[in-house]
């Protein structure tokens, strides 16, 4: 199997994506504080040996860099990240679509419930790979303090 780790790093936390490529499916997903995110991807590495790490080039994307290769990653590769916060809000109403009453309202207008840096990681990677992944349903966004 070959499994890819996703980072939307930010100011004060970041969206994380653990991925199985093969399968093209997400397995696990949450937001971590900055002081928590490397622990996280350290012990993903420790249980899914990981092929490549994606990480947005936009805020903070040298401090996850330097957190990453203190813990000997190297294998940091780097996605731009303009827009993908505006593209995460759609693809979060594909992945959970609005009840009945809801859909019908344009989903320009619609702001997702929950925090969607998970979700942006999501999106790095599809621009990475060039393919869209799947979101199976037992798969909720965690959030690591």
């Amino acid at each position: 199997m070959s499994f890819y780790i996703s980072i939307d790093p930010g100011n004060k936390k970041c969206g994380l994506l653990l991925a199985d490529i093969q399968s093209g499916k997400v397995i696990e997903a949450g937001i971590a504080s900055l002081n928590k995110f490397s622990d996280i991807v350290t012990f993903w590495n420790e249980n899914y040996n990981i092929s490549k790490v994606i990480i947005g080039d936009g805020t903070n994307c040298k401090y996850i860099k330097n957190e990453l290769k203190i813990k000997n990653f190297f294998n940091l590769n780097y996605v731009n990240e303009k827009g993908s916060t505006l593209r995460a809000r759609f693809r979060y109403w594909e992945i959970w679509p609005p009840n009945y009453f809801i859909r019908w309202l344009p989903k320009e207008i619609l702001f997702p419930p929950d925090n969607l840096d998970a979700i942006v990681a999501l999106i790095l990677l599809e621009d990475f790979l060039k393919i869209s992944l799947i979101w199976p349903a037992e798969v909720d966004i965690k959030i690591w303090p």
